[in-house]
């Protein structure tokens, strides 16, 4: 079982932009954008939620909203962003950093919600050593991605309109 939930959120940023054609580097940066918010200023948050009465959500279940929110309506917001052809295909390797530091970050949140501990799993282990390198190279990818996507819509037109 957590095998399953550990390959789950490592692939479903991937699954997504492939489907939605969505553009993974905003992905990649908006979840990044969620795990700032939760270091912080996840505890402002929580009480704030403590203040409006909503006593059913844990300071978990806050977290997992300030994470999966910004990369979910990202992806689902920038459907059918993506370029075809070879620039569709590089948009799943910042995917793929995505799923990976998500399953770093949310997977120990996870824990008590599925009742199962995915932070004893080796691969677990071996995501959160390589942590720097996933977002390193996520981070790059998704900044040159944008980068080059501005590029190609900066063409000049040779024809004068009348």
């Amino acid at each position: 079982m957590a095998e399953v939930l550990l390959a789950v959120l490592v692939f479903l940023p991937v699954v997504l932009t492939y489907l939605l054609k969505s553009d993974a580097a905003l992905g990649f940066l908006a979840l990044c954008g969620g795990f700032t918010a939760i270091t912080l200023s996840g505890s402002d948050i929580e009480h704030l939620f403590g203040k409006t009465k909503i006593t059913s959500l844990t300071s978990n279940d806050v977290d997992l909203i300030l994470l999966l929110a910004p990369l979910l309506l990202t992806l689902l917001l920038t459907f059918r962003a993506a370029a075809s052809g070879r620039m569709r295909l590089a948009q799943l390797l910042p995917a793929l950093c995505a799923g990976a530091l998500l399953a770093i970050v949310a997977g120990p949140m996870l824990n008590s919600l599925v009742n199962t501990d995915v932070t004893t799993l080796k691969t677990w282990k071996n995501l959160q050593n390589a942590e720097s390198w996933i977002v390193g190279a996520g981070l790059l990818l998704s900044l040159l991605l944008i980068w080059s996507g501005g590029f190609m819509h900066a063409k000049s037109h040779s024809r004068k309109h009348k």
